[in-house]
């Protein structure tokens, strides 16, 4: 199988959004409370929002022209008076369609996130995950992502 990764065009939209419904319809059934289901998951503008503008990118997987998945990085850079001054990338979101699941795509897209924000200055690749979405807590274990911080919340 030869996957390729590259950065997302304005063209790609249909293909992208087609993963993105799967990812969010994930999101919808591990997290209701959060998550509700809606027609379109990321909406054309934002999508031409984050391709077109410089502190983000969406890198795609696609096998024979087909997208299989993605990936939303943000170049980010702590600049106030409290933090150490740094040029960090967060990942906002990432997905690869139900059909190509484990095969070794969500490293290579995770692989080409890093390349991307080290070509950029970031010294640091972060992103959040939910706690009942444990088969990606594995995952991001599995290649050296480690909890830096926990996001508490509670029901009242």
């Amino acid at each position: 199988m030869n996957v390729n990764i590259r950065l997302a065009t304005l063209e790609d939209y249909a293909g992208f959004v087609a993963v993105a419904g799967e990812t969010h319809a994930r999101h919808v059934a591990a997290v209701p409370g959060v998550f509700r289901s809606v027609a379109v998951a990321v909406p054309q503008d934002y999508f031409a929002q984050l391709v077109t503008d410089n502190d983000s990118d969406v890198v795609l997987a696609e096998i024979s022209g087909e997208i299989v998945g993605y990936a939303v990085l943000l170049h980010r850079r702590a600049a106030r008076d409290m933090l150490v001054p740094r040029v960090y990338a967060h990942i906002e979101n990432v997905g690869v369609a139900s059909a190509h699941r484990r095969e070794g795509i969500g490293r290579q897209l995770i692989a080409a996130c890093v390349a991307r924000a080290r070509e950029r200055g970031a010294t640091s690749l972060e992103l959040d995950c939910w706690e009942a979405n444990q088969e990606a807590i594995a995952f991001y274990s599995s290649i050296g992502m480690h909890v830096t911080r926990r996001y508490f919340a509670m029901d009242i």
